[in-house]
């Protein structure tokens, strides 16, 4: 929460937020000084976070290569569920990495997932799109060789029987999204009600952000011919980015409340970026 939270209002360059007024804002969040003050130091230990001082004033900041990262990531959350499209060819990862290698293991296989991959069999992993650069350069950065990419047409054996898309638990991921367009329709009766305030906005974007930018990660986006009837991607996307809009601003003013009380001159540093407008930051 406190990274999406960095993310969706410090990700500017040279942005950077006062500790004291950090803490102040995950208690929005029910998150005690103590439990906030830990974190920030885990995320410092692990260089995510950048730490700064002014006298006896200390300031966080993303660091440049999470910064890179997450650019990255909304990049693609900013395309995901937008339009549907028709598959071309999948492609294909078969590994096999050894048990001394686990750590290896482990990041190839969170990386796959983040590119749209899952596991057709044991060491051969699936994916709707043509990502094969990507895949490459994961593979590489890893120092992992056996491994090969692949793209591949799938024959009418495959549609009888082991179907790429068996790869996925399409029910659950159905359910994932029911669940997300439950939260955010009572959000959306509360905000045309007029029934809310800065500080809860602020909460109800942060909390949707963090439960969208998973969804790349457990929606491959297959094709709509080879899912359920009205699966319920766009329309979790459009109600998604409704809210991200609407909350925007009333989210930044909490932000910048709490800013100016423990350093005013660094609460313009504070910006709720929008969806479409990524590719500036």
């Amino acid at each position: 929460m406190l990274l999406t939270l960095l993310a969706d209002y410090w990700l500017t360059p040279g942005a950077r937020v006062p500790s004291s007024a950090l803490v102040e804002l995950m208690g929005d969040f029910g998150i005690t000084e103590a439990g906030a003050r830990t974190v920030l130091s885990r995320l410092s230990r692990e260089e995510r976070v950048v730490v700064s001082r002014e006298g006896r004033r200390t300031f966080y900041a993303l660091s440049s290569r999470l910064r890179y990262r997450l650019l990255g990531g909304l990049n693609r959350i900013s395309t995901f569920g937008w339009e549907p499209y028709e598959l071309d060819r999948w492609t294909c990862v078969a590994f096999s990495v050894p048990e001394d290698q686990r750590g290896a293991r482990h990041k190839l296989r969170t990386g796959l997932q983040w590119l749209g991959f899952a596991p057709l069999y044991d060491g051969l992993w699936v994916c709707p799109r043509s990502v094969v650069p990507e895949v490459e350069t994961l593979v590489t950065s890893l120092g992992i060789t056996a491994a090969s990419v692949f793209q591949a047409d799938i024959t009418g054996i495959g549609a009888a029987y082991g179907r790429p898309t068996d790869a996925w638990d399409l029910g659950n991921i159905q359910g994932i999204y029911r669940d997300f367009l439950s939260d955010a329709e009572t959000v959306v009766k509360a905000i045309d009600a007029g029934a809310f305030d800065s500080r809860q906005a602020l909460v109800w974007r942060t909390e949707l952000m963090n439960v969208w930018r998973a969804f790349p990660k457990v929606d491959p986006g297959l094709p709509e011919s080879m899912l359920p009837p009205e699966w319920p991607r766009q329309r979790a996307r459009a109600i998604f980015e409704r809210l991200y809009l609407e909350l925007s601003s009333p989210a930044q003013r909490r932000i910048r409340e709490v800013v100016t009380r423990h350093q005013p001159e660094y609460a313009e540093l504070a910006r709720a970026h929008g969806i479409d407008g990524l590719g500036a930051l």
